[in-house]
């Protein structure tokens, strides 16, 4: 179903008799509500303390890219409690895979809340992280006005399809400074500006991931004050005062820490955001100030660089791993691939650079490389039982991250449908060496079906059993 479509229908959803919310619990996360309409959809739900159905409130529909709706909704809990936001957080949507489920996630959950609750449908606001940050996107372009703003973790717009002029929402983006995303958020923010889309994209230390709460309370002030600028919201001197603070409070850590790159975004962001609601003369002055800075002018042009030479870089990986295993390869080894990617000298980079930019820049293309290693191309491989190709990206994957438990799971399970009982145990041996913990996922998992009865197998999975207290 077109998106288009699927959004005009939103309003039709709504059960012909209201769910009572009277029996839904006020300030923690209610982890599964079965939408009445639809009931193989669910999502996690949050009630600020205060709801009552006197009043609408704002909402939060939030798209976790792995149905994992708890987890995104307790990302935004503090926030949503501290600004008095509704959070419907969805446990179907997923990323890397057709826009359908979300569509339909977001139309059930839509349908039900609409159904039980009092929502201001003037701030109706979405959050995704990787891939769901583009269906958010797609849903608010084919219905324009249906939601306010977007809140975007670890990625942009779709493919293909840039910030254009008259996009009908705001947009707070975030990304770690170690996430493989990290330059597409880069490039995506001169083309918000251009494209005159009111926007904030923030930094934080982290990898690809949901922001930290205390960002993500960030988020939700920012659209607080978006709200009061568009009249949506009435204007509150505290909420402004207090907001206006913490950005210059993070300006000012930033320009004694020395980070002047930082240090301009908030005084440039203070400006531009608190335009219309309070003298803002302070944070413009010191923006302008730091952008006529020798020092920083320096370091603008030394990320220019950076940038540049890092995506130049990354622009050779695909044509590198498909020339490995791609259809038609000629036979490679490992240990080739792994040194035409620079995986050993960005992994020494990575610890050992004295500047902080250069150990960033090596982590951030050692994880744009390994998602692809690790995750995209071995899941593309396991589709078509191709398990060969699977275990020599997966091993290249170990050599990017050997900390990492993952891939040596991935790899004993690819080594498991193959066949080859001996790497199989092998690799489980290290996963667990390293870190892994899940038993449940292991048991349930299939592939190790052949190995259950190995008396190898049953050492590696007795030493993850929860041990019994002593009496």
């Amino acid at each position: 179903m077109k998106p288009a479509l699927a959004l005009l229908l939103l309003a039709v959803q709504a059960p012909a008799v209201k769910p009572a919310a009277a029996d839904l619990p006020r300030g923690k996360v209610v982890e599964k509500v079965v939408c009445a309409a639809a009931p193989q959809e669910s999502y996690a739900l949050y009630l600020p303390s205060g709801y009552t159905p006197d009043r609408a409130w704002p909402i939060l529909y939030v798209l976790d890219p792995r149905s994992r709706g708890t987890v995104a909704a307790e990302s935004f809990r503090q926030g949503a409690e501290k600004y008095g936001y509704i959070l419907a957080s969805s446990n179907n949507t997923l990323s890397d895979t057709a826009i359908d489920p979300n569509v339909q996630a977001m139309r059930a959950m839509w349908a039900d809340t609409h159904g039980r609750l009092a929502i201001d449908d003037r701030r109706v606001y979405a959050a995704g992280f990787s891939g769901t940050v583009r269906s958010c996107c797609t849903l608010a372009r084919a219905v324009p006005g249906t939601f306010a703003g977007i809140i975007g973790a670890g990625a942009g717009f779709p493919f293909h399809e840039p910030p254009k002029k008259g996009d009908p929402f705001v947009f707070f983006g975030t990304v770690g400074d170690k996430d493989f995303n990290y330059y597409e958020m880069m490039d995506l923010e001169p083309r918000l500006r251009e494209a005159g889309i009111t926007h904030r994209v923030e930094i934080f230390d982290g990898v690809h991931q949901w922001p930290p709460e205390e960002l993500a309370t960030r988020a939700l002030g920012w659209m607080e004050i978006q709200a009061m600028k568009a009249g949506t919201r009435p204007k509150d001197s505290g909420v402004i005062e207090e907001l206006w603070g913490q950005t210059l409070g993070h300006a000012r850590a930033a320009e004694a820490a020395g980070d002047l790159f930082q240090a301009h975004r908030y005084y440039a962001g203070a400006a531009a955001d608190f335009a219309g609601l309070r003298d803002t003369s302070e944070a413009a002055a010191k923006a302008t100030a730091l952008a006529a800075n020798p020092a920083l002018q320096k370091e603008w042009k030394e990320r220019e660089a950076r940038l540049k030479r890092d995506k130049e870089m990354l622009e050779q990986a695909p044509g590198i791993l498909a020339a490995a295993v791609g259809p038609g390869s000629e036979p490679t080894t490992v240990a080739r691939v792994v040194a035409a990617l620079k995986i050993h000298e960005l992994r020494a980079q990575a610890k050992n650079a004295p500047e902080a930019d250069e150990r960033l820049s090596a982590q951030r293309m050692l994880n744009t490389i390994g998602v692809q290693a690790g995750y995209y191309l071995p899941q593309s491989f396991n589709e078509k039982k191709q398990w060969d190709r699977s275990i020599f990206v997966l091993s290249i994957a170990t050599e990017i991250s050997p900390e990492r438990p993952a891939v040596w799971y991935d790899r004993a399970e690819a080594y498991a449908r193959k066949g080859d009982r001996k790497r199989a145990l092998a690799d489980l041996r290290q996963a667990i060496d390293t870190g892994w913990k899940d038993l449940d996922a292991l048991r349930q998992n299939e592939a190790f079906a052949p190995l259950r009865q190995d008396p190898e197998y049953q050492r590696l999975t007795a030493a993850l059993e929860p041990r019994k207290p002593k009496p």
